[in-house]
C-alpha cells in the first residue's frame, strides 16, 4: 500500500486542481504540484489535438524549453503509445535514442538527454483519452507502483477538469458573443486588406497584420462566399492562403491574438471557440471587403 503521507499529498493536489476552472492554471497546478509534492523534475502534459491526430505539449518543468513544445503524432513512441491505447506505460531500462523506449519515433524530441526511465500516463474522461501526462528521469527504474499510482490518480482530475474548463470557457464565450452580435445587422463597415503585409484595417483604423491577417481575412472571405461562419483548426492549416510554416506553426497562439486584438479594439467582429479545434465568426454588421494592392 502507497505510504499515508503519499496518498495525503495526493489528494491535497487532486482538491488543488479541482478548485481551478481555468485551463492554464489547472496545467499549471498539475505540473507544479507534480514537481514540488513529489520531486519530479522533468514532467510535461501534453492535449489531444483529434482534428490533426497529434498531442500538443501545453506545458513542462524541468525542461529547458517551457509551456507550449513539441508536437508528438498519435501512436508515434512512447507518448503516442499511451494516447493510442488509452493506457499507462511504464519503461524502466531504456536504451537512451532507442524508438521502443523513447519518448517519439520518428518525431523530433528535444527531450531529457540520457533518459533511462519514463512514464506516461492518459488523461481520460467517459472513455475517451485526451491527453498524456508524461515524465522522465536519468535513473533507471524511477517510477515505481507508488509513482503510477499518483500519476493516475493526477491524471483522471487533470483530464476531467480540463474537459469542464474548456466546454465552460466555450460556453461563456458563445453567450457574450450571442448578447452583443444577435441583434438586427444594420451597420455596414469597411475591411481593407493590405496585401504587401496582410495588414487589416476597419474603417480605416489599424487592427493587425502578417499571418492573423490572413487569418482574418481568410475566415471573412468563406463567409462572404459562402455564408459559413464556423471553421476548424485543420482547415486553417490547409489552406495554402495561409503560408504557415512547417513543423510548429504556432496556429493557436496566432488565433489567440488575433481574437484578443478584436476584443481590445470593439471591433464589429469577433471570434468565439466552440470547441477544441473549433472557432466561429460573430458579425455586427455587414463587411465591404476590399484588398489594397501596393
Amino acid at each position: 500500500m502507497p505510504k499515508p503521507s503519499l496518498l495525503l499529498d495526493a489528494a491535497f493536489l487532486v482538491d488543488a486542481i479541482a478548485r481551478q476552472n481555468d485551463i492554464g492554471t489547472i496545467i499549471d497546478t498539475v505540473l507544479d504540484g507534480l514537481s514540488e509534492r513529489f520531486g519530479y523534475k522533468d514532467v510535461l502534459l501534453l492535449l489531444h489535438d483529434a482534428a490533426r491526430g497529434v498531442l500538443i505539449t501545453r506545458g513542462t518543468r524541468g525542461y529547458e524549453w517551457m509551456g507550449s513544445g513539441p508536437e508528438v503524432p498519435l501512436g508515434d513512441g512512447l507518448i503516442g503509445a499511451v494516447a493510442s491505447a488509452g493506457r499507462l506505460i511504464n519503461v524502466g531500462n531504456a536504451r537512451p535514442g532507442a524508438e521502443d523506449g523513447g519518448a517519439r519515433g520518428a518525431t523530433a524530441w528535444p527531450g531529457l538527454p540520457n533518459a533511462m526511465s519514463r512514464i506516461g500516463v492518459p488523461m481520460t474522461v467517459q472513455g475517451k483519452v485526451t491527453g498524456v501526462l508524461f515524465a522522465e528521469s536519468r535513473e533507471r527504474f524511477a517510477f515505481s507502483a507508488d509513482d503510477q499510482a499518483v500519476m493516475t490518480i493526477v491524471a483522471c482530475q487533470a483530464g476531467a477538469s480540463l474537459a469542464l474548463a474548456e466546454k465552460q470557457e466555450s460556453a461563456v464565450q458563445d453567450s457574450k458573443a450571442h448578447e452583443l452580435f444577435d441583434q438586427p445587422a444594420e451597420r455596414v463597415f469597411r475591411v481593407s486588406h493590405h496585401t504587401l503585409d496582410d495588414s487589416i484595417f476597419i474603417d480605416n483604423e489599424y487592427l493587425i497584420k502578417g499571418v492573423a491577417g490572413r487569418l482574418l481575412m481568410f475566415m471573412l472571405d468563406v463567409h462572404q462566399r459562402e455564408g459559413r461562419d464556423e471553421f476548424t483548426n485543420r482547415e486553417l492549416r490547409l489552406s495554402a492562403a495561409m503560408r504557415l510554416p512547417k513543423g510548429k506553426d504556432n496556429l493557436d497562439t496566432r488565433l489567440l491574438l488575433l481574437r484578443r486584438r478584436l476584443e481590445e479594439k470593439g471591433a464589429p467582429i469577433r471570434l468565439v471557440r466552440v470547441g477544441r479545434g473549433r472557432i466561429r465568426l460573430r458579425l455586427d454588421g455587414a463587411p465591404l471587403l476590399e484588398r489594397v494592392e501596393v
